[in-house]
């Protein structure tokens, strides 16, 4: 945890090429300095990086800056494989320096880090690494007077708020939703996670042969070796953060045969001595490239875990308080993909909408329900909720730029003009406002304003590939008097 957010480290220089999109990005240093610069479409960018991201077991991410923003290179490290391009990437027809990382994002990822915007976006302040605090809880009145009765010991929690130490990075599930008014920085270690937010995880489908990357903790519930222990074995059983493991095999030994002291020798010859390779394989066949799992059921060779059925369904790992459950998987269930999951989206729009008028004054609720009404083709109450949405979250450019898109829709164009300009103004890192309200003037042939958009992203963002592509296609269709051929929609990030 220690090396979860840190300056980059020496790592070998390298070119790696991307097909689809026909560009390469290189890593080299200078002055102990990492850069790593994009060719692409005969333009350059090339972007110092400021962070390395990840405890390093499976590889590293890396992080540029720029003024208070965060973004995700779109190279990383993998080490069983070298440099290749960050998931997500892998397809993409134009690379950019582009994902926004977010207050969300490095909840499991830094200490530390702080935002002062209602979207999570603008960094106020340094990140470090995963401190002692995120395990042991607030260190104040321990450092000032050191006693073993102010300050968590995990070892000496039970049930939810122990589990919830490990589980509040480690449990990723499909989804997370915060309680109204809290923040991912309102979580301490010894409280239940589920005070603050609730995880969801989706079951009863196959992921086929790809299984989640981060999904220990959802293995180890179905194991029955931790089913059968009521409790006694845990996380913390075989992971400790603050032990020199020089001899792991023997020490994961010593836990299995503490309770399973005469294995068959049938099966377990005195020639072995350790018990993973059997019981907890890695495999290879994660939904990120180059990375492995460690299989957690901790089942017997050749033993399959009970089959979860056909029917899908999103559930709390843990629920939370009963006046949040409802509302809690409704705002969960609205995040799934429509397309691919009709039943569950569909509850999750009549689990809002039951909470009835009250539920208006959460703006989690009413931004979720404006993307319900606009998805079901209800202009008119998705714009009534949009609307009150940015009544809320008045300095949400999250929520500015959908109201701007639905005013826009209905054909209101002066407004959806402000809107998207408050959009840009609220978060001038954000390139889809730029997008969208470029592509706005191009519709209505207003060239000379698009190229003015534009321009004012590429004053804070010289190194913008996209942009600059754009900008000569608008200038070329003004001189020919032709109307846009710019793409329907941005091949940027869409609204969150």
């Amino acid at each position: 945890m220690g090396k979860s957010f840190v300056a980059p480290e020496k790592y070998p220089e390298a070119v790696v090429k991307q097909q689809s999109s026909g560009s390469s990005i290189s890593v080299s240093f200078r002055d102990d300095t990492m850069f790593h610069k994009l060719t692409e479409h005969g333009l350059v960018a090339e972007y110092p990086i400021r962070y390395q991201v990840g405890g390093g077991m499976e590889g590293s991410s890396f992080f540029i800056q720029l003024r208070n923003y965060l973004f995700e290179s779109p190279l990383s490290w993998y080490n069983a494989f070298g440099w290749d391009l960050s998931p997500g990437y892998e397809s993409r027809s134009v690379i950019e320096f582009e994902r926004p990382i977010t207050k969300e994002c490095l909840f499991c990822h830094a200490s530390r880090a702080r935002f002062d915007d209602p979207d999570g976006r603008h960094l106020n302040g340094t990140p470090t690494s995963i401190g002692c605090e995120r395990c042991h809880g607030p260190s104040g009145e321990h450092v000032r007077h050191p006693s073993s009765t102010n300050i968590v010991n995990p070892s000496k929690l039970a049930g939810p708020a122990r589990k919830s130490i490990c589980e509040q990075c480690h449990l990723e599930g499909n989804t997370r939703v915060l309680n109204p008014g809290k923040d991912w920085t309102d979580f301490r270690a010894g409280e239940p996670a589920e005070d603050v937010f609730t995880t969801f995880v989706l079951t009863g489908e196959r992921q086929g042969e790809q299984i989640p990357l981060a999904s220990e903790v959802e293995q180890f519930a179905q194991s029955r070796c931790a089913q059968m222990s009521k409790g006694k074995l845990w996380c913390g059983t075989c992971h400790n953060p603050h032990a020199d493991h020089r001899s792991r095999a023997a020490e994961i030994r010593a836990i299995c045969t503490s309770c399973h002291q005469k294995p068959s020798p049938a099966t377990h010859p005195a020639s072995l001595t350790e018990c993973t390779s059997c019981h907890m394989p890695t495999n290879g066949k994660t939904t990120i490239a180059h990375a492995s799992n460690t299989d957690h059921r901790i089942l017997r060779p050749g033993e399959q875990p009970p089959d979860e059925g056909k029917k899908l369904k999103l559930s709390a790992w843990r629920q939370p308080r009963q006046n949040f459950q409802q509302r809690n998987l409704g705002i969960a269930e609205l995040r799934l993909s429509r397309q691919d999951y009709q039943d569950l989206w569909s509850d999750g729009g009549d689990l809002l909408l039951s909470l009835g008028a009250p539920s208006h004054d959460d703006s989690d609720i009413v931004f979720s329900l404006t993307a319900f009404y606009l998805d079901s083709g209800d202009l008119p109450r998705a714009l009534e909720f949009a609307r009150r949405a940015v009544e809320l979250s008045p300095q949400s450019a999250v929520r500015t730029l959908t109201l701007a898109r639905i005013l826009e829709t209905s054909g209101a164009d002066d407004k959806a003009e402000q809107q998207f300009v408050k959009a840009i103004a609220l978060n001038p890192s954000w390139k889809e406002p730029y997008g969208r309200l470029t592509m706005f003037y191009v519709r209505r042939n207003k060239f000379e304003e698009a190229i003015k958009v534009l321009d004012r992203y590429l004053t804070w963002n010289p190194n913008e590939i996209l942009f600059h592509e754009w900008r000569k296609q608008i200038l070329s269709q003004e001189n020919a008097g032709t109307g846009s051929r710019l793409p329907s929609q941005p091949a940027i990030p869409p609204t969150r």
